[in-house]
């Protein structure tokens, strides 16, 4: 069915707060505009022929050091239209970029690159002529000290080095998180939940910052991922295997 309109009711308010009539019918919070703290939110749509859906949404927002974030908490499945709570950087129409200012960064940057391999040759040069006996025992000597670093099993993912490269810049090297936005995974009891933790990292949970990891990993990959949440931090939920991976996509 097309959609005709979408009205947004927020908390118990009897007049909606705002009403697309235009597509895309999706749904875009400022949370600068709302009050700090819980709020749900009520989404209407009307469908041509009279039929409509109404879709309850909850998020709470936060106003700390000038800056305001939402965070969608429940949003319900299979829903016609999107709901999105915009940042600072989408409220504010981005500058057109200096002509002058973008012309000359390649060359400066090109610039830099060049001393600095200059500067590596010349020392590199100094070294290998000045004490070139010195530094092959130095190089054999640390060699020789160095502890071998800890591998996964051949074949095997590497879950920790997944959650670095692709995780901790949200939620933090150590699962602190970032308030509400980002929530911390260190001590979460969510993550007691396997079906839902593994669902949220393959499928992304819509309406907030979390994407899809899905498409981009294995099954192995992704349970050990969802093992590594689920067992750092003194969290002890337990580890997932990868066919409890494949049996929820």
């Amino acid at each position: 069915m097309d959609i005709v309109r979408v009205e947004v009711y927020l908390d118990d308010a009897s007049e909606p707060l705002a009403v697309v009539t235009e597509p895309p019918f999706n749904v875009r919070l400022d949370p600068a505009e709302l009050g700090e703290g819980e709020h749900a939110l009520t989404v209407v749509t009307h469908y041509q022929g009279g039929a409509k859906d109404h879709h309850e949404y909850a998020f709470d927002v936060s106003h700390k050091n000038n800056v305001f974030a939402g965070h969608i908490s429940r949003a319900p499945l299979r829903a016609p239209i999107e709901v999105e709570l915009v940042d600072a950087v989408e409220r504010e129409n981005p500058k057109a970029p200096n002509p002058v200012v973008y012309g000359l960064l390649p060359l400066a940057l090109f610039l830099l690159v060049v001393v600095v391999s200059w500067y590596i040759a010349v020392r590199a040069e100094s070294a290998a002529v000045d004490e070139p006996t010195n530094i092959q025992k130095i190089a054999r000597s640390v060699a020789g000290a160095a502890p071998s670093a800890a591998k996964p099993a051949a074949g095997g993912a590497d879950g920790e080095a997944l959650y670095a490269a692709n995780c901790a810049s949200c939620h933090g090297a150590s699962g602190e998180g970032v308030g509400s936005v980002f929530p911390a995974l260190a001590g979460n009891d969510h993550l007691a939940d396997a079906a839902y933790t593994i669902d949220v990292i393959v499928n992304g949970k819509p309406g907030t910052a979390m994407p899809a990891f899905g498409s981009r990993f294995s099954d192995e990959e992704l349970a050990a991922l969802v093992s590594y949440v689920r067992t750092s931090w003194n969290n002890s939920f337990g580890a997932v295997s990868a066919e409890d991976v494949a049996s929820a996509r």
